[in-house]
């Protein structure tokens, strides 16, 4: 990968967290000794903790290599190539990514390995992967096949685009209720006959699931999905000619790790097994905390879940006490995910301290967003004033990150190390 052109890019003002008055490039900024907790850079900021960042990209790619799996990482969370180019040199197999789009990110960046791990429908999305396949013969291109229909669709547009050579698919497993995916066997093999009548567009690659979208009470569910997901790529496998390299099962999220080594064991050294975690880069204060303290509590150490450490926080400012037990603070749905839980005051720091003088905040709770207003409830006890400094942790990594398009790395002393940008 080469980044050289995001450490010479010049960023000023108009771009959210960041302090002037002259441009600064990321290459540069450590130059500048800003430090958050100085108030050298406008709150609202998103900073990512460096000490945490670099122990989750360490753990997961230690725990790929301990079980024997190829690390994809799904780079839709991130969409930082800063980030990208720190999982490949711990040994990331590929980038996984969403759309044709966001595979053009990575195509920009020179990374020659893609899943997308989707179905890739459309004309103009279809001629831009082989249009890049063309420009440059080392690219592989993986990507998601579920019906008949979707292969037809898929060798149309690629013959159409004047494709060189065939896009790599896999058959994607589903079950009922959930989202896309075949639902039964019979269905699976239609779709495989239809992949290999496109030979020239299409070469089969394997099977995928994604297990992430499973809810923590329908453990029954995910095992008989996983354990579904195997049987039908054993069983369509079987009597192909497998390439050289091998075929592969694909599985998808960050939530369920200790089911994947589970059921991945007994294929180790017989198929490719390739996981596509995303948001093990900086974890989380809500969905993939819960999931960490849902393995523990079934007596799963950090062999079967690895013991991630949360690296985003949200800070702001209280700007108004109202109502005696509410402080608004500076930020809004502007700048963190609201899909699931809301963000989670953490400490608070008052203007002029530094980390040592943080004060916990707890039992705080963000109950509402605005655009830009966050209202944070106090408990007996706990006050904060106009001007102290609030860190959050948010939920759902993938709908923070996408909120910035350039977020500060910080040492454990909020020092300023890089600037990290984002290309959603």
């Amino acid at each position: 990968m080469n980044i050289g052109e995001i450490e010479k890019r010049l960023l000023d003002t108009t771009v959210k967290g960041l302090s002037g008055p002259e441009p600064v490039t990321p290459g540069s900024v450590a130059g500048r000794k800003w430090n958050l907790l100085r108030d050298d850079l406008p709150f609202p900021s998103m900073v990512l903790l460096e000490s945490a960042l670099s122990h989750n990209l360490t753990a997961m790619a230690d725990w790929c290599r301990k079980n024997d799996f190829l690390l994809a990482p799904h780079g839709k969370t991130t969409m930082c190539p800063q980030i990208y180019k720190r999982q490949f040199d711990l040994g990331a197999w590929a980038m996984t990514v969403a759309s044709a789009s966001q595979a053009m990110v990575c195509v920009k960046f020179g990374i020659q390995r893609i899943v997308i791990a989707n179905q890739l429908v459309g004309k103009a999305n279809i001629r831009l992967i082989a249009e890049a396949m063309a420009r440059d013969p080392k690219l592989e291109v993986y990507c998601l096949v579920d019906s008949v229909d979707g292969a037809d669709h898929l060798a149309a547009h690629l013959h159409e685009s004047g494709a060189r050579r065939p896009i790599r698919v896999l058959l994607e497993s589903g079950r009922q209720g959930w989202r896309t995916g075949v639902r039964t066997l019979d269905e699976a093999r239609r779709v495989l006959t239809a992949i290999r009548r496109h030979a020239g567009a299409l070469e089969f690659a394997g099977v995928e699931g994604f297990e992430g979208i499973a809810k923590p009470e329908e453990g029954a569910d995910l095992k008989a999905f996983l354990g579904d997901l195997l049987n039908l790529a054993t069983t369509l496998t079987a009597d192909l000619p497998a390439p050289p390299e091998g075929f592969l099962i694909s599985v998808g999220g960050s939530a369920y790790l200790d089911y994947l080594q589970e059921f991945l064991a007994p294929l180790r050294g017989k198929v490719r097994l390739v996981v596509r975690s995303g948001c093990t880069v900086t974890m989380d204060h809500g969905t993939y905390a819960r999931q960490i303290r849902r393995a523990r509590d079934a007596g799963k150490g950090p062999d079967a879940f690895p013991e991630f450490r949360q690296a985003m926080e949200l800070w702001s400012v209280v700007q108004s006490v109202r109502d005696g037990d509410t402080a608004i603070l500076t930020f809004g749905k502007r700048d963190c995910s609201y899909d699931g839980d809301l963000p989670l005051p953490l400490f608070s720091v008052k203007p002029g301290g530094t980390r040592k003088d943080a004060r916990p905040l707890t039992g705080a709770k963000v109950v509402k967003l605005n655009d830009q207003h966050a209202y944070m409830t106090l408990p007996a006890g706990v006050e904060v004033k106009v001007g102290d400094r609030v860190a959050c942790g948010i939920s759902h990594p993938c709908l923070s990150f996408d909120k910035w398009a350039v977020l500060p790395v910080v040492d454990d002393e909020y020092r300023v190390l890089d600037l990290y940008c984002t290309y959603f």
